[in-house]
């Protein structure tokens, strides 16, 4: 069993499938930290053109902070304590660096199936965290 387990999620519900694993193994008496990410994307990813990051868009956090408060109420309906962050930034950076702040033991997060080449070309935010963050990663495949 861990004590201190990490469950980062984004606007989506990959978390939710993720979230079961995390209480399964997370001690009785530890705690499961819910962060969740707005990812800065560049202005000219959307645009077109070489700008700075967009504005903060509140309507993404009001659905990040939705769907941090539904992983956090799954915890708290296992018995177990949760503590709750957003940050801004890259996802995977921003999660490795939450889990080394808290001393988390384990990282359990939901990885979705990107098809085999999109995969190889792009990885994805589990792959560049099982690589770079100190804690046990748990990759949790997504259903439907």
């Amino acid at each position: 069993m861990y004590q201190t387990t990490l469950v980062p999620t984004g606007e989506g519900d990959a978390a939710l499938d993720a979230v079961d694993d995390a209480i399964e193994i997370t001690a009785a008496e530890g705690t499961v930290h819910v962060l969740g990410v707005v990812e800065e994307i560049p202005m000219y990813e959307r645009s077109g053109k070489p700008e700075k990051f967009d504005e903060d868009d509140p309507e993404r956090r009001e659905r990040l902070a939705a769907a941090v408060d539904r992983v956090a109420t799954a915890v708290a309906d296992a018995g177990i304590d949760s503590e709750t962050a957003i940050e801004s930034g890259v996802p995977a950076h921003e999660i490795a660096a939450h889990a080394d702040a808290v001393d988390a033991d384990a990282v359990v997060m939901g990885k979705r199936g990107l098809d085999a080449a999109a995969d190889d070309l792009l990885g994805s935010t589990t792959e560049r965290v099982i690589r770079t963050a100190d804690a046990t990663v748990v990759s949790v495949p997504v259903s439907g």
